[in-house]
């Protein structure tokens, strides 16, 4: 005899005292208060109430799950002093994460989105950052050159409208410009499938970036599924856009304060000359080359 027999030939209590243990257990699923949530009387009343408190307990546990994963990735995000590095490290953590073959960054610069990282790990292909391999790709443009929006690539898109896009087949979805990845491609004998694009934007809701993570793989198979929602993912883009905002700001803080010091110490140059120029010194001798002049000019004449 099943399991499932025994548990549906017991009382109602038995049934709900085996839905209790399973919650300490942390086995418990709602089909083992299903048949009493809906009953109007105490039984019904009581495993709405143990209901509701697995719930709670269940969302506790995931969200501590979450903790656990995401605090040590921040820890590492908030401390690495080298640009190029955590750059890498967002690419890097994102596809572990989500389990992703692929991952590119992108940052704003003028009008375009600028290839940063670009990292493949079945191709073994890993361009800019610290991998020394410069990135040879051309930006991609924002705007086109009548000023109206580039919609069609699914970065600039996302850019754009600050929405996260999620396309389980690039060659079979609609809407979209594919034809440089499908070049790309046919160059490497890849097959980029699934793209998860998401754009980076700091608390003021600036963007900074893209983050585009190609073709999810299947944990068991190997092969290329799509993307899944992920909470470790989206806690791991918060935490890594504070990071970049964060370095960001301060390199924009440096160039302001060394562009400052030039300003004063061209002022303080021009201050010098002028003292240098206006004392009584300097005006005797400017004095003195004015007569020596006059008196070589009074000599041509004669």
């Amino acid at each position: 005899m099943s399991d499932v027999t025994i548990m549906s030939s017991s009382s109602p209590l038995k049934r709900i005292a085996h839905a209790v243990r399973a919650m300490e257990a942390g086995e418990y699923t709602p089909l083992l208060l299903a048949e009493f949530i809906k009953d109007s009387g105490d039984l019904g009343q009581l495993a709405r109430m143990l209901d509701a408190m697995a719930r709670s307990v269940s969302a506790k546990d995931n969200q501590l799950k979450l903790l656990q994963k995401v605090i040590p990735i921040g820890v590492s995000l908030s401390a690495e002093k080298d640009f190029n590095r955590l750059l890498e490290s967002l690419v890097e953590e994102a596809q572990s994460v989500t389990n992703a073959d692929a991952g590119t960054l992108y940052l704003v610069e003028d009008d375009a989105l600028k290839f940063v990282i670009l990292k493949n790990t079945s191709l073994k292909m890993a361009m800019g950052g610290t991998s020394g391999n410069e990135i040879t790709f051309y930006p991609v443009k924002l705007h086109h050159t009548d000023g109206s929006e580039n919609r069609s690539n699914v970065v600039s898109y996302s850019a754009l409208t600050g929405k996260k896009v999620n396309i389980a087949d690039a060659y079979k979805t609609e809407g979209f410009d594919f034809s440089g990845t499908k070049a790309f491609d046919e160059k490497t004998k890849y097959h980029s499938k699934s793209f998860l694009t998401i754009p980076l934007q700091n608390k003021d809701g600036k963007l900074i970036g893209v983050l585009q993570l190609i073709n999810a793989l299947d944990k068991t198979t190997g092969e290329i599924i799509a993307f899944e929602d992920n909470d470790v993912l989206e806690a791991l883009i918060l935490l890594a856009t504070a990071a970049l905002d964060g370095y960001i700001r301060e390199a924009a803080l440096r160039q302001e304060i060394a562009k400052l010091k030039i300003e004063i110490d061209e002022s303080r140059r021009a201050k010098q000359v002028a003292e240098i120029t206006e004392s009584k010194f300097f005006q005797d001798l400017r004095d003195k080359a004015k007569e020596m002049r006059e008196r070589k000019e009074q000599k041509e004449n004669k």
